[in-house]
């Protein structure tokens, strides 16, 4: 019996075609994977733009501090201090805000976009007669036989469905 087990787990092994998809491929080189990436690379301009002049902003609210310093009373240095940690602050925020904008943009397409490309490989897996298929980047497999990469037709479908 163990005998019959272990040959029809054989037979099977031999039968067993696994593929594998690159995510973070189909997820940047899609269509929709480009747009949101130059839309993000747009935002991203826009905000180094207006962080870059508050930097500068920064910059020259400081070298006139230092040259009034000296001309300046001790309540005045510290109110101008006060002023300059403050704008400081704020310039920080932005910048913090703008990496939480932009994480978030790349999460919210993600979120949308994996069921759909899940999808898709479920129905290219059964094309295929494909028992598994692994994400390439995380696979915990130390080692397999090259199987199929779906990669690209992943990408080709998931762009002629417009995502």
């Amino acid at each position: 019996m163990l005998v019959a087990t272990l040959a029809v787990g054989t037979a099977y092994a031999e039968d067993l075609r696994i593929g594998y998809v690159d995510m973070r491929k189909v997820l940047t080189e899609s269509k929709a994977g480009k747009r949101v990436k130059d839309d993000i690379e747009k935002t991203v301009k826009l905000r180094q733009e207006s962080l870059g002049r508050e930097e500068q902003q920064l910059k020259n609210l400081q070298q006139s501090f230092e040259k009034d310093k000296l001309l300046l009373s001790d309540a005045q240095k510290q109110t101008k201090q006060k002023e300059f940690e403050e704008k400081v602050k704020a310039y920080q925020q932005s910048t913090a805000e703008a990496e939480r904008e932009l994480q978030q943009k790349q999460s919210e397409y993600t979120r949308k976009a994996v069921p759909e490309i899940r999808a898709i490989i479920r129905d290219l897996a059964k094309e295929e007669k494909l028992a598994l298929v692994f994400e390439k980047n995380e696979m915990p497999v130390l080692y397999a036989a090259d199987g199929p990469d779906l990669t690209a037709k992943v990408i080709q479908r998931l762009d002629a469905k417009g995502g």
